[in-house]
């Protein structure tokens, strides 16, 4: 048989190599033994593979770790990303608090900032709040921006909106073009509440699972879904917006145009309303001491969370619910009644082994999100639409952010 052209042996061999980066990208430090496990090359292709990435810098070597599972034998040598291999930056532009994460490629978060705001405050202004933490971040964590490969930025609302919808238009170029001026590199836009469920998927709660269901409780209520191991966003961006299922269609009107929507009830607005309190932290406080109105309301909206959850599942069939945002503050007292309709209005096959938990990573999800946009850190972004991406302003010598930036989409 004659031998395969070098070209396709290259291509090989970096296919081989991008299978292995993946793996350390969404699963971080790996032993050799783990690493062929999850690759599935063989032997010889690993090790071969592994030596040519140390030698290029861009995997390292850990000091030996000894495992209780492993007995007495030699402790394994784990294989990581170099962590000087570049830098990551992930913003989440809140209603009312913006938040700032820098990460390496080794999973590591090097920095992290956030700063209220208020829920009017103009755009541009909020640019300059989540300019200002970044520099801050640079400059009392010695961070050196010059290593920045992309940045990820979550916003509030929908990324695409129709042709004649200028003001989101509006809203999503001035972040991102704002961003690409100040560094220079591929900036990702995304809803922040569905990179909140991308972060919940590979680090928080869902860890592992390839069907999440994400909700948050904040001043909106939304969502984001985990199908078959891919971050879905829809048709026009719109998937996961939970919020707007009316549990009533008697109820008040919604700014949507539908009546009872959800979020008419377990936003925090609606959760201080009907609590008759100023702030959620009184809320919880009175939760704490017992309060039989405040539980009442409580219970109530963890009712109608789950009635709703429970058609969704009934849908696409989730293996785990995860609920983040401020309100999951309220726990059990929130989560106990939303499994009870979630196990009485879930289909029978549906509720099989169906778990409902409270988020892991806090305020900080949306933020981590736009990390893993950057850094492709996991399978869920397969088939995942483009993401909006600024003009590549400036080159580099592993071939310009311009192919950084077609790389990314390709994910």
């Amino acid at each position: 048989m004659p031998e395969p052209p070098s070209s396709v042996l290259r291509l090989l061999r970096e296919s081989h190599e991008e299978r292995l980066l993946a793996a350390l990208r969404v699963h971080g430090a790996l032993s050799r033994a783990e690493l062929g496990r999850r690759t599935g090359l063989s032997r010889a292709t690993l090790y071969a593979i592994i030596q040519h990435l140390i030698a290029t810098d861009r995997v390292v070597e850990l000091p030996a770790v000894a495992s209780p599972s492993r007995g007495r034998g030699r402790p394994a040598t784990l294989v990581t990303l170099n962590p000087s291999g570049g830098l990551a930056l992930g913003l989440d532009l809140g209603h009312r608090r913006i938040h700032a994460a820098v990460a390496n490629v080794a999973h590591e978060v090097v920095g992290a900032a956030s700063e209220r705001c208020g829920e009017r405050t103009p755009w541009a202004t909020r640019l300059e709040i989540a300019l200002g933490l970044v520099d801050q971040l640079a400059e009392e964590g010695r961070i050196s921006l010059a290593a920045l490969d992309g940045i990820g930025a979550g916003v509030i609302g929908p990324v695409s909106e129709p042709a004649d919808a200028k003001h989101r238009r509006s809203r999503v170029e001035l972040v991102r073009d704002g961003l690409a001026d100040r560094y220079g590199v591929p900036v990702l836009i995304d809803n922040n509440t569905r990179l909140a469920a991308l972060a919940e998927s590979i680090w928080g709660s869902g860890a592992g699972v390839p069907n999440v269901l994400y909700v948050r409780l904040s001043h909106g209520v939304g969502g984001g879904l985990v199908l078959g191991g891919h971050l879905h966003s829809g048709a026009a961006g719109g998937a996961g917006e939970f919020g707007h299922v009316s549990v009533d269609p008697d109820g008040p009107p919604c700014h949507c145009g539908g009546r009872g929507c959800l979020e008419r009830y377990v936003s925090i607005a609606a959760i201080l309303e009907q609590c008759d309190a100023r702030r959620l932290d009184h809320v919880l406080d009175r939760l704490r001491s017992g309060d039989r109105r405040t539980r009442e309301v409580i219970t109530a909206a963890g009712t109608r969370l789950g009635r709703v959850i429970a058609a969704a599942c009934n849908v696409v069939n989730p293996e785990v619910v995860v609920v983040g945002g401020e309100l999951a503050a309220a726990g059990d007292l929130l989560f106990d009644p939303a499994r009870e309709a979630l196990h009485a209005y879930a289909h029978r096959q549906v509720r099989q082994g169906l778990q409902l938990h409270g988020a892991e990573l806090g305020d900080e999800a949306a933020a981590r999100g736009g990390i893993a946009l950057v850094l492709r850190k996991s399978a869920l972004l397969a088939g995942y639409p483009p993401a909006t991406a600024a003009p590549a302003t400036r080159d580099t010598d592993r071939g310009g952010w311009g192919t950084l930036a077609v790389d990314l989409h390709r994910e």
